[in-house]
């Protein structure tokens, strides 16, 4: 999760899901 805080405003819902965290860089 290196990614600014801003990429991160949608509902917390949709990080529960089992994604690797490649999909996030």
């Amino acid at each position: 999760y290196q990614l600014p805080i801003t990429n991160y405003q949608l509902p917390i819902t949709n990080y529960q899901l089992p994604i690797p965290i490649t999909h996030y860089q």
